[in-house]
C-alpha cells in the first residue's frame, strides 16, 4: 500500500517542511509541470551524489 502525496496545501502548512522547500514549491507552482520535476529530479540526483561524497569522506565507501 502506498501512502497518498501531500498536496501544496498540506506542504505549506506542514511546520516540519523546511523553508527552502516552500519556498522552491512557492516559485516553482506556476512553472510547467514537466520542467519543474525535470529540475527537482536533476537537483534530487547531485544533492544525493554530494550527500554520498561527503558521507564516504568521512566513513568509507
Amino acid at each position: 500500500m502506498t501512502t497518498p502525496r501531500p498536496s501544496l496545501e498540506t506542504l505549506m502548512n506542514d511546520p516540519t517542511v523546511s523553508y527552502p522547500l516552500k519556498a522552491v514549491l512557492l516559485v516553482w507552482w506556476s512553472r510547467d509541470p514537466l520542467d519543474a520535476a525535470n529540475d527537482a529530479a536533476a537537483l534530487a540526483s547531485v544533492m544525493g551524489d554530494r550527500a554520498t561524497a561527503l558521507l564516504e569522506q568521512r566513513h568509507g565507501p
